[in-house]
């Protein structure tokens, strides 16, 4: 899984950025040094021009560490979100296939997933994407009365589903899967749908469908 992979290399990135602190290369500094005081024993720099020049060194390697510092910083913050968000998307999921193989967290929801509705014969066919972390439309369109198939894709890479509570329609997908589920809108209005994994609703996982007359 891409997100997995992307994990172990902050991890890896995170580690270099520690061992760097923990055990700095001083030797370059240190042959740095040396030839700036066998200069002043051979008297081609003036004391000044050496104090100088040793104070610039250290300045240097100063920077150099606090680089690192922001380096690790960084990475640590990626890391605890790409965490967070992998635990959005596979805690809620222990029970059943749609847990994340090989990664074991707390559960955070009651989400599981529901039947589906048959595919309606005859019905127009509305293609919908689900995605991290959105609809793709945003707004669909029928008409009051008129049987249509949704084409539902999941193209995430964690379990999603899409839900129109007022219509009492549900359908969910594992990542990669494909399904057709039949709509019927019996009444006019505009009406919300939402993914009901804990968390995605709230990062901008919802949608409009809109019932014309």
């Amino acid at each position: 899984m891409v997100w997995m992979v992307a994990f172990w290399v902050l991890v890896a990135v995170l580690a270099a950025a520690v061992v760097s602190l923990l055990f700095p290369r001083n030797s370059s500094r240190e042959d740095a040094r040396r030839v700036l005081r066998e200069r002043l024993a051979r008297g081609e720099l003036g004391a000044a021009e050496y104090r100088e020049r040793m104070q610039n060194l250290e300045v240097q390697s100063s920077k150099g560490s606090r680089g690192w510092v922001g380096v690790a910083v960084v990475v640590l913050l990626a890391l605890v979100t790409l965490w967070a968000v992998l635990a959005m998307g596979a805690g809620w999921g222990m029970h059943g296939r749609w847990g994340m193989p090989g990664m074991s967290m707390p559960h955070m929801g009651s989400w599981s997933p529901s039947p589906v509705a048959s595919a309606r014969p005859g019905g127009r066919l509305l293609p919908v994407e689900l995605a991290d972390f959105s609809f793709r439309p945003g707004v669909v369109r029928v008409r009051a009365g008129e049987p249509v198939n949704l084409k539902l894709r999941n193209t995430g890479y964690v379990p999603h589903d899409l839900y129109v509570p007022d219509l009492h329609f549900r359908a969910a997908l594992a990542p990669g899967q494909e399904l057709v589920a039949g709509l019927l809108a019996d009444r006019p209005g505009t009406f919300e749908f939402y993914c009901t994994v804990p968390g995605h609703r709230e990062a901008g996982m919802r949608g409009v469908l809109v019932v014309s007359p």
